[in-house]
């Protein structure tokens, strides 16, 4: 994406700080899917093949409650076994507060693991099970990053219907800095395959508190064009639906299959 990062007392106002940072750059750098790929930020059952590289680059536009952040992030995916892939992520990030000064740097990274379980069927869906831990990167202190490791675990589904597939997610992230800001993930997405280079796609993506706090919920509409075998452009735009939520989010990419 991570992806894309009003309360009076101090305390709660740097907790609500953390909160929404967290769970914007779920939104933002959360894994990137294969069958949808970019720029959704559902995650799905696809994985690379043994032996075979994926990179995305894309730069991204999030308007915060309180702030605005601009994205360059980059993505590598190996396939290392039959089903299994591993994932890479980094970024750059520049934060533009309504008060105070903008900065920027490098971001929090992301390493994670996809698993598909269960290959699809005509009576069953398939299922993977991915795990991603976020590694301190950013700065906390100048807010680029979370200071901690977090560890991420997602269910997925996915179903093929027709020129149209369905994907849902569920899952959970540990924050280990503070368990009080763990939330749990649920997102759902569709990819409608128009011809064989151009898909149109649509998500809607939630951050829910596990004890009670604000959520974010983001809808966005997106599309892929094939120009290549190997070279595939993307473009979308989310929209927040809670008052916690980034107001307009912005992608632009492009995914190259490396090998």
């Amino acid at each position: 994406m991570i992806g894309a990062v009003g309360i009076t007392a101090s305390v709660a106002r740097i907790r609500w700080r953390r909160w929404t940072g967290a769970t914007l750059l779920v939104v933002a750098l959360g894994p990137a899917p294969a069958w949808a790929g970019r720029p959704l930020d559902t995650e799905d059952t696809g994985t690379a093949e043994p032996g075979k590289a994926e990179l995305e680059v894309s730069g991204d536009f999030a308007r915060n409650p309180e702030d605005r952040t601009w994205f360059a992030k980059g993505v590598l995916s190996l396939g290392v076994l039959p089903r299994l892939e591993i994932r890479i992520e980094s970024m750059l990030l520049a934060l533009e507060p309504d008060e105070g000064r903008g900065r920027g740097g490098i971001g929090d990274s992301l390493v994670g693991l996809k698993h598909r379980l269960l290959d699809e069927a005509d009576a069953i869906p398939a299922v993977l099970a991915a795990l991603t831990v976020r590694l301190p990167t950013g700065d906390e202190d100048r807010g680029l990053g979370a200071g901690e490791v977090d560890v991420g675990l997602l269910a997925v589904a996915s179903k093929t219907f027709g020129p149209a597939t369905l994907a849902w997610n569920g899952g959970y992230t540990f924050v280990t800095r503070d368990r009080e800001l763990e939330f749990w993930t649920l997102a759902a997405a569709v990819e409608y395959r128009a011809t064989a280079a151009w898909s149109l796609l649509g998500e809607v993506v939630s951050a829910l508190a596990s004890r009670g706090g604000p959520a974010t919920v983001v809808v966005r509409a997106g599309t892929t064009y094939a120009v290549h075998p190997r070279v595939r452009l993307d473009a979308g735009i989310g929209f927040g639906v809670t008052r916690q939520s980034p107001d307009v989010l912005v992608t632009f990419g492009v995914t190259l299959a490396l090998f």
